[in-house]
Formats: structure tokens, sequence, C-alpha cells
């Protein structure tokens, strides 16, 4: 690869462009420019069209590219090359190794790498530390536990769960990340996959049996079924909630309202038994596509690009100026972070090999919502656990034999 020649880099945010000076150390004879749009869609798509893209993208924001398009369309280059070089500033390992595992399924499309996820999307149960000190309880570390929990905390007039019942979704990855806890990756690949009976998997009709029990014994915040991501949200940062399960966007997102001394922390779901087959199962997405265009007039210089984004050092800065986690392995390791990114760091870091993902609903954005409404009908009462499973077990075989969609296979 040569990085010699002009380079455009185009990023829907700013952080997207921190590889342009180690690239221009490496390539001093080169101009590598990272311009930012909020406008990727509108400004992006007709260049592509017209074959004259630019040699990087960094798609991320509100108005994002939509990959899959431009992977039927063939205007996306193989990133294998990059996954097989050196890494950038270590040469005894390959960019593969530094890359945290599960994270590149999400990039394949028929068998080839189009796109690499850059930042790593932590979810869990959020919580306030200074909360927990005042009444002294523990972090349950078991569903037991958190049961019992949870009757203390009503028990001092808080509420034990709140959620987004608007955005039901949020609800929904709990349950399918408790399910993949108890029984293992195959739970989500064979959603994934849209396997037959993959929707009645018992691992996935028991963390659905889990949290209904939680809103039966009266466990869930009155209202949460009508609470938008802030009002849920704000139940928990003025403690009238105790558990929020949320990504760890949360910080960056209601940073301005957190109160002084809250201590912000986030802890994995407490798995439903003592054999969970992941015991650190920590469910990440992996977001912010990197992308090279098959026309970009400077190609080599694109993936080497990319090669710069994932070094430790970039990733590291990364990680500093915009408070999120990448999915280079270690790279926030000796940060000055707040309690509430750590926490999620620290997760991220134990999980290991056991992190879960899953890609059916950004693949089938249409079973995704179908999940997501399915599950906000459950909690609220207005859905039977068997028909949950039916209903979504319906629209995956429906989808499956729609030949008009695109399929897409992870192993």
């Amino acid at each position: 690869m040569s990085g010699e020649a002009a380079l455009e880099v185009v990023v829907g945010e700013e952080y997207g462009g921190y590889g342009a000076p180690a690239y221009r150390r490496k390539f001093p004879h080169s101009t590598a420019s990272a311009s930012t749009s909020k406008k990727l869609r509108d400004v992006l798509q007709p260049r592509f069209a017209a074959g004259t893209p630019p040699d990087v993208v960094f798609n991320a924001g509100d108005k994002a590219l939509a990959v899959g398009r431009l992977v039927k369309e063939n205007y996306l280059a193989d990133l294998a090359p990059v996954l097989e070089a050196l890494a950038w500033d270590n040469e005894n390992t390959t960019v593969q190794d530094v890359l945290l595992p599960g994270m590149l399924d999400a990039g394949r499309y028929e068998g080839s790498l189009r796109a690499i996820n850059y930042l790593a999307t932590v979810y869990g149960l959020w919580y306030s530390s200074q909360l927990f000190q005042k009444y002294d309880w523990d972090v349950p570390r078991t569903w037991p536990e958190l049961l019992a929990l949870s009757n203390e905390m009503k028990k001092a007039k808080v509420a034990p769960f709140t959620y987004a019942g608007r955005h039901p979704y949020y609800a929904f990855e709990a349950i399918l990340t408790l399910a993949a806890k108890t029984g293992g990756h195959d739970v989500v690949k064979r959603i994934d996959n849209l396997e037959d009976g993959a929707w009645r998997d018992p691992s996935v009709t028991q963390a659905l049996a889990a949290f209904g029990e939680l809103a039966k014994r009266g466990l869930i915040a009155k209202g949460s079924s009508q609470f938008d991501h802030l009002g849920s949200q704000n139940r928990l940062l003025t403690s009238k909630a105790g558990l929020l399960p949320c990504g760890n966007w949360l910080e960056n997102e209601m940073k301005p309202v957190i109160p002084v001394g809250f201590g912000l922390t986030m802890i994995g779901l407490p798995p439903l038994d003592a054999s969970p087959a992941l015991p650190r199962g920590l469910h990440v997405a992996p977001t912010a596509p990197l992308l090279v265009p098959e026309k970009a007039k400077n190609q080599p210089g694109g993936l080497e690009y990319v090669r710069a984004m994932l070094s430790k050092g970039v990733a590291a800065q990364v990680t500093a100026k915009s408070n999120q986690l990448t999915v280079v392995r270690g790279a926030a390791d000796g940060l000055e972070i707040s309690t509430a990114l750590r926490s999620a760091r620290d997760l991220l870091t134990a999980a290991g090999d056991q992190v879960i993902t899953w890609y059916f609903a950004d693949w089938y954005p249409d079973l995704g919502k179908e999940a997501g409404d399915a599950t906000g009908a459950f909690l609220a009462g207005r859905l039977q656990a068997d028909d949950w499973s039916t209903q979504l077990q319906a629209a995956a075989d429906k989808l499956k034999q729609d030949d008009a969609v695109p399929k897409y296979h992870r192993d």
C-alpha cells in the first residue's frame, strides 16, 4: 500500500479525521485533508453515483450513508487487506489482532469486508453509586440478587427499573442480551441467520419471562411505557429509578444535567442462573463504519488511512476527545476518563471473547422495529409471552421467504 498521493477524507464527526496527522507524518509528501459534513448522505451519494467519491468516509451521524445500498451498487472496496497488514504502531502483529473480538461481522457482506465499524457501543444497566452508597446497597451479580435489591429499592420508595417505552428496542436489547448470556453466542446467531424456531429458543423465552416478571411484580417505574429516552434517563438521574438499560452514549447525551457526585456507573446484566454460557457476556454494538470507495482516486491511501485510524494512538485520542470507546483493543487503558466511561471500558475488557453481538436489526430494519414494538407491548401488558415469540418468529419466517430482500449470514 502506498500513501504518497493526495488523500481526501470526508467524515460525519470531527474525530473521524484524527488519523490525518498520523498519516501525514508517515507520508510527508502527501496532502491528507479531512472535511466534516453532517449531511453525508446528501453530499456523498451523488458523488458515489458519479464515480467521484472521496478516498475515505467515516460514516457517522444522523445523515449517514446506507452501507447496504452502497454494497449493493458495488461502490465499496474490500477492506481485507487492512486486516492482513501490520498494525500501524506495532509491527509485531496485524491489524486484525489489535481489534476487539466479534466486531467485524457487521461489515461483512457475502463474504467480503466492506466496512470496519470504528466505535464500540457498550450496553448494560446504569445506576448511581451515590444512591447505592446512601442505602448501603450491593451491586447485584445474579438475577436473584437483582430481585432482592429491587425489593429494597421499593422500600426506599425508589422504582427499581425504568426504560424508554417510546423506544422499546432498548428494553428488547436487554432481553436478548440476557438470552445470549444464558444460552451462548448461537442464540443470537440463529436469530441473525433467520433460522427456524430461533425466536422460540428456551434461552429467549426464559429471558422474556424474567423481564415480564419485573413488570408483574411492580418493579418497573409507573409510566415507563410512555417515557421517551430523555424521560427514562431523567428518572434515573433524579434517583426516582434505580436501574436503566441503555448504551454508553448516556453520559454524553445527559452530561449537562448529571448531578455532581452522582457516580453514573454501568454494570452488566446479572445472569439468570448459576451456570450461564457467557457469565461475562456484554452486548457491544460496533458503529460508525470506515469505508473506502471502490472508485476512490487514491484507494491505496484510503486503506492506509483506515489502518492509521485503527492504531492505538489515534484510537486513544478519539476516546479522550469524544468520550466514546473504539474497537481497538486496550486503546482506552491508562486514559483519564469519567467514572461512567471507565465502568463501560472495564466491562468491555473483562468480557473478552464473551462480547455479544447481533446484526439482524441493521440487516433487516423492519424486523428490528417489530422486535422492539412487540417488546414494548409485552412489558405494557398488551401482548402475552407466547404471542411475542409467535409474532416475531412469523415475521422472521416471512422475511426469510421474501426473495426481494437481500439475506446475510454470519458464521
